[in-house]
């Protein structure tokens, strides 16, 4: 039987940080057997690169200094030159003699000695640099096997191995989505107006999340600047008496605003649950967690008391436990009753212990909506991680260096997903119940849905989609027409902005008494509208986990190689 996770905390620190380690080891200890790569000769490889490297750096700062002293020898003849002529000029013939003598002796230096110097060097920095080339040339060749073997799903799999409570998909389904929308009343709107660069779809005990990246454009402003500079005269007395005329000039400024679209990217875990289905609540972080002495907690503690008072907030009434209530405000909350039945006090004692925590955690970095059935965490640590889960971050033609690099990669990766699910977990009752479907079972739809799609087409990027005079990002949007079984077009439409030069003239009062037109130029943003399409072809095949990687893989290039499709699966095509 699969634990349940009741202090997401202290499991990480004292269960799963350490768990990990072990399972990313063994799994990229399986994958260099499977590669049969030779340890031994690429680290002989590569320590001949790196020794040829500190070599090439001594050989470039030696060619610096040389430098240095070229230019300044050359100085020298020069100063030399103009010497020896200003005394020929003035008749002082012994200086004249010494100027041209030492002239001729630095020359003799410079084309003698340092020339050939550098040229020698120079000829050993291209030595060494194809030297490099060949030895790396070498190394990524040694590496390759094993360079070929990383996927899409690696990260994925290692957390499920990990945590069991964890099921990630292969790819977010058409049923996946269905399940949310029909199950668990999930609002398609999110999507109307965002694009999906990335989406990770699986199960908590059977119950579905969906981890995405989204972009959207808002309507925001622009502000522009204008100058215009005046002039004009007056006649004023001067102090002997007589009128004299005086020349003035004033820059007078002017600014206009104008509509400007921005582009905004968030990552967002989406989870759902049938447990307190009428519940509606949103809470942003505060910090407040631990704060119990400070006057920004108890101000806050005094305003709710008084709300929980009044009346017309019957459906917030504050529970004995004032640090969590304050530390996790969620006092707009619609049902104080299923509230309740939700957050227990173990659930309010784990949730402390994770916004408290800023050593082994991220503390309280995250906001929390529960819409009914759909909660919606945003955590702050995840907005600067690329989550893509690209293979090509952990391809290196250095074993001992790509090795670190998958420990401490996916180690970082795992720690901030795991954290982004930690507030849920602290949640017993999101363990506890499992959607009837998951327990009867029932058959999954293994179609690609448009978040998918998207995804793949965010991953190609704008420029194959984008109309011709497009100036602004796009926000991509798919439609998928089937054109057999498994194999589909997806049409993508880009949605975007093209610019036309504008000038708006601000009148603006002078120093001359006048009213001055300042022009201010500007951009007005035209929505345009490009298109294109793609090909997919899907992988509903069931993997059988005892094949290796290898065979998997060889098996999707045939596939590929016989199907004429501009792109596979995102997460397939890059394992060929």
């Amino acid at each position: 039987m699969i634990p349940d996770i009741y202090d997401p905390l202290s499991e990480y620190a004292n269960v799963y940080k350490d768990k990990f380690k072990e399972v990313a080891e063994k799994t990229f200890a399986k994958l260099a057997k499977e590669a049969n790569v030779d340890v031994e000769a690429n680290k002989k490889t590569c320590s001949e690169i790196y020794a040829t490297q500190n070599d090439l750096s001594s050989t470039n700062s030696s060619i610096k200094w040389w430098n240095i002293l070229r230019i300044a020898l050359w100085v020298v003849v020069v100063i030399g030159v103009i010497y020896a002529i200003v005394t020929y000029n003035s008749y002082e013939k012994e200086k004249f003699i010494i100027a041209c003598v030492a002239t001729i002796i630095v020359i003799v230096v410079l084309f003698g000695k340092i020339h050939p110097k550098l040229k020698e060097l120079k000829e050993c920095r291209n030595s060494l640099e194809d030297t490099i080339d060949q030895l790396k040339a070498e190394a990524w060749s040694q590496m390759e096997p094993l360079n070929s073997l990383y996927d899409w799903d690696i990260l994925a799999r290692m957390m499920s191995e990990t945590v069991p409570r964890l099921e990630f998909d292969p790819y977010f389904t058409a049923q996946r989505l269905a399940d949310l929308q029909q199950v668990y009343g999930w609002d398609d709107f999110f999507n109307a107006e965002r694009s999906v660069l990335y989406s990770h779809s699986g199960l908590i005990n059977g119950n579905p999340f969906v981890l995405c990246r989204t972009k959207k454009m808002v309507m925001g402003s622009k502000t522009y600047h204008g100058s215009k500079t005046i002039y004009w005269t007056t006649t004023e007395r001067g102090s002997d008496g007589k009128y004299h005329t005086v020349h003035h000039s004033e820059t007078l400024h002017a600014s206009y605003t104008a509509p400007y679209p921005e582009y905004y990217k968030k990552t967002r875990l989406i989870y759902a649950n049938t447990a307190a289905p009428d519940l509606i609540f949103y809470r942003t972080k505060s910090g407040l967690a631990g704060k119990e002495n400070s006057l920004s907690f108890k101000w806050k503690n005094f305003k709710l008391k008084r709300k929980s008072r009044k009346l017309e907030n019957n459906d917030f009434a504050m529970m004995t436990n004032e640090e969590f209530e304050v530390a996790f405000d969620t006092s707009n909350r619609n049902n104080n009753h299923q509230f309740a039945l939700l957050f227990t006090p173990l659930a309010q004692e784990s949730m402390l212990s994770l916004l408290s925590d800023k050593e082994v955690g991220f503390g309280d970095d995250f906001n929390f909506e529960k819409d009914r059935m759909i909660n919606t965490i945003t955590p702050d640590h995840l907005q600067s991680l690329d989550l893509d889960m690209d293979p090509q971050q952990y391809i290196m033609f250095d074993y001992e260096k790509a090795q670190q690099n998958f420990y401490n990669l996916n180690a970082k990766y795992f720690h901030a997903i795991y954290f982004s699910f930690a507030p849920l977990l602290c949640i017993p009752m999101y363990q506890q119940i499992r959607p009837q479907h998951d327990i009867y079972g029932h058959d999954m739809r293994r179609s690609s849905t448009f978040w998918e799609h998207e995804a793949l087409a965010n991953y190609w990027g704008n420029r194959y989609f984008e109309h011709s005079s497009c100036v602004t990002d796009c926000i991509l949007k798919t439609k998928q027409v089937k054109t057999g079984d498994e194999e589909s077009t997806i049409n993508v439409t880009a949605y975007g902005y093209r610019s036309e030069d504008r000038v708006t003239y601000i009148s603006k009062y002078g120093g001359d008494g006048r009213w001055h037109d300042v022009p201010v130029y500007w951009q007005e943003y035209i929505p345009v509208t490009g298109h294109g399409s793609f090909y997919i072809k899907e992988d509903n095949h069931e993997h059988n986990s005892d094949i290796t990687q290898r065979e998997r893989i060889n098996h999707i290039s045939q596939v590929l190689n016989s199907s004429n499709m501009k792109r596979y699966r995102r997460h397939i095509a890059s394992k060929v």
